[in-house]
Parts: C-alpha cells; sequence; structure tokens
C-alpha cells in the first residue's frame, strides 16, 4: 500500500512539474525589441487570469527582478502587431515547439505560411498552466488586441515590457545560499576532525 502511495505522488509530481514555470532568465531569442523596449508574449490570458481566474494569473516574482513588468495603458499604444514576433530565430520554429521550453503558437493563420518564419514566444517563463500563445488574439490578428488594450477581451493574450538596459542580475535563491551554508559547515567539520 505505502509503495502505490508513493508511486502516485511520483507521478502526480511529474505531471506538474512538465508545465512548471521556467524560472530562469527570458532567452534573447524568446522576446523582440520594439519602439525601444523589450516585448515578450507572456500568456494566453490577461495578466491577473482574465476569464480564467486568478489561479491563470502571470508570476512575475522571478521575472520581475529581471525588469519585466505589465505595460502600462500608454506604453500598449507602442506595442508591437502579433506578425512582429516573427523573426529569424526566433525560439519557436514554423509549425513546431521550443525545444527547450516546449512554447508552441496554436492557431498560426495560414496566411503567414509563406513567411515559413519562426516565431518569439515566452509564455513558460511567465506562467506555469500555460506553454502556448493564440496567434489569432495577438494585435492585428482577428481575435486581438492585447490584453489591457480597449477591446480587449477576457481570453486576450498578454504581453510584458521591460525597458532595454535595466536588466539586472536576480539575487540567489534561497536554495543557493543553503547548499552554500551546507557545504561551510561541511568544510568546519570535516577541519575539525582533521585536526
Amino acid at each position: 500500500m505505502k509503495i502505490r502511495f508513493w508511486l502516485a505522488l511520483g507521478v502526480i509530481g511529474l505531471a506538474s512539474a512538465t508545465h512548471a514555470q521556467l524560472n530562469v532568465p527570458v532567452p534573447s531569442n524568446a522576446f523582440i525589441v520594439h519602439n525601444g523596449f523589450d516585448w515578450a508574449w507572456a500568456s494566453p490570458v490577461p495578466a491577473d487570469g482574465g476569464a480564467l481566474g486568478s489561479n491563470f494569473a502571470i508570476d512575475l516574482s522571478f521575472q520581475g527582478t529581471l525588469g519585466w513588468r505589465i505595460p502600462s495603458s500608454a506604453e500598449l499604444l507602442l506595442a508591437p502587431l502579433a506578425t512582429d514576433f516573427l523573426v529569424a530565430g526566433g525560439n519557436v520554429p514554423f509549425n513546431g515547439s521550443d525545444p527547450v521550453s516546449n512554447a508552441v503558437f496554436l492557431n498560426r493563420d495560414a496566411t503567414y505560411a509563406s513567411a515559413a518564419s519562426a516565431g518569439a514566444l515566452a509564455v513558460p517563463y511567465f506562467i506555469g498552466n500555460f506553454q502556448h500563445g493564440d496567434w489569432s488574439d495577438g494585435l492585428g490578428q482577428v481575435g486581438g488586441p492585447w490584453a489591457g488594450m480597449v477591446g480587449s477581451s477576457g481570453f486576450a493574450d498578454q504581453l510584458v515590457i521591460r525597458n532595454r538596459g535595466s536588466v539586472s542580475a536576480p539575487e540567489p535563491g534561497v536554495g543557493v545560499l543553503v547548499v552554500l551554508g551546507l557545504g561551510m559547515f561541511g568544510g568546519m567539520v570535516c577541519r575539525r576532525r582533521v585536526g
């Protein structure tokens, strides 16, 4: 009975880990530079979870330390179109998924098939519940505009923004500090036994 319990717990852990938010810096091929800002396509729903509720809200606890934030209404007037996220060398290959984050565009409009270009998509770096961006919900597409813009819906895709040159290194995580502390403690114990 105990074995079944631990096996079931392990399977649940693996299932939830496959959709864990990536708390590492957003790679440069997963965002674009537009109108003097870094822009990342961060969620298939508004920052607060929109029509799906707060369980689907963007988490900026890590990425916020690197300067990423929700754009203001004024900044959204400078927002890129969905097609601006089609960039050579983007992290999501045409008709494929990012090999690192598993990010994928859904409903990519066939009218852009001739471009056959990769795209920049950063959803897994901002939210753990999704790995996709809804292509049709980007600005300039049939389901647009972006979340926060006039006329957007509770299912509008969310952009995040960062000032160019404002990237700062995140503070060390608790895990790193614990490992360093244990290493120092182990070194002191070994030195005492030897000496």
